[in-house]
């Protein structure tokens, strides 16, 4: 009897121990069941989301962008910041990738990206050429430099009452072809003037009273022309009257001299900064600014989180021929500036020396 019972222990602490050993195996294959469903649906979603067009534009890491654009500042544990620079990176390249290389420099630690806008028109002095000024110093002047040599002829858009700088051009021997479709008559009649009532409008958007820059040249038989000047001033339509214009045609002017006009508090979901980025950097790339000036009829607006002049007044000159080096003259230059300047615009729209830090 004690052996029957002896033998009936030992069969069931045998039959405990493979059941024990059964459910740890079985274990054991629930969790690598387990793992591999999970590291399917990982890869599974990497998947979809590696190949996502959206997500291609943006694949960069943030170390990436960091090293790409050199910014030391960005707070590793702030993750708003990078959003904030993928949403303006998005924007500023309209989803086109391609465009990722020449929007880098605009991704700066600053929610108005004042500082992009500043690096494009940084202003630097042409070696061995004198800035001048052209016209009055009430109104209706530019800077350019003493290099008018060869310049037969020039393009004014946006004249309204005021032709100093045009008579200017025609007193030095240049045939200025006029352009402004808000006038019906010019106030003072040259015979080196050529006007039409006629305003300047983007590249496809042609009718009755206005033309784009590419036609009025052509129209003018200038095609081929090079060494001319490109004025404009026609309160905010050089945004659109530019960003499509062809580079060849910016290339025939030696000196381009624009008055750009920014809106105000521009935010970072504004359109109008891919407009300003387009436009500037379509400018500076054959064309250097030597003088930058804010408009005597400006007033300090906000633009994003700082100032700036809502009119600015920029004159270039193209970069074939010509050297350049740092611009070491303290702004406003008292000779170039318009007699009527506020004095707070001076001190507080911008300190437009800061311009120069960026060059």
């Amino acid at each position: 009897m004690f052996r029957m019972e002896n033998e009936t222990l030992r069969i069931e602490t045998k039959n405990t121990a493979i059941k024990k050993k059964t459910q740890k195996k079985n274990d054991k294959i629930y969790c690598t069941i387990k793992i591999i469903l999970f590291l399917q649906i990982i890869i599974f979603l990497v998947i979809i989301i590696y190949f996502n067009p959206i997500f291609q534009l943006f694949k960069k890491s943030k170390t990436d962008l960091l090293n790409d654009i050199n910014i030391n500042r960005i707070n590793e544990n702030n993750s708003n910041i990078l959003i904030d620079k993928i949403k303006f990176l998005k924007m500023m390249t309209n989803n086109n990738k391609n465009e990722y290389e020449g929007i880098k420099e605009c991704l700066i630690n600053d929610p108005d990206r004042i500082n992009c806008i500043y690096h494009l028109i940084s202003p630097k002095e042409v070696l061995h050429k004198k800035r001048i000024l052209l016209g009055s110093k009430i109104d209706g002047a530019y800077v350019l430099l003493d290099d008018l040599n060869n310049i037969k002829f020039a393009y004014s858009f946006g004249i309204d009452h005021n032709t100093i700088f045009d008579k200017a051009l025609a007193d030095k021997g240049i045939d200025v072809y006029m352009y402004d479709h808000t006038i019906n008559k010019l106030p003072y009649e040259n015979p080196r003037f050529h006007w039409k009532k006629i305003g300047i409008c983007g590249k496809n958007q042609n009718h009755t009273n206005l033309k784009d820059l590419e036609t009025i040249i052509k129209e003018n038989g200038h095609n081929n022309q090079n060494n001319m000047i490109l004025k404009i001033d026609v309160t905010y339509g050089e945004w659109d009257s530019l960003i499509d214009v062809d580079e060849k045609i910016l290339n025939q002017f030696r000196f381009i001299l624009i008055e750009y006009h920014f809106k105000n508090d521009t935010k970072i979901n504004d359109n109008n900064q891919y407009l300003y980025y387009k436009v500037l950097k379509k400018i500076s790339k054959n064309h250097q600014s030597f003088y930058v000036r804010c408009n005597d009829r400006s007033k300090k607006v906000k633009f994003g989180v700082n100032y700036i002049c809502p009119f600015l007044e920029v004159s270039y000159i193209i970069k074939k021929g010509y050297e350049f080096i740092k611009d070491e003259a303290i702004y406003p230059i008292s000779e170039f500036e318009f007699e009527n300047v506020d004095t707070n615009i001076k001190k507080s729209v911008i300190n437009l020396n800061i311009l120069k830090l960026f060059n």
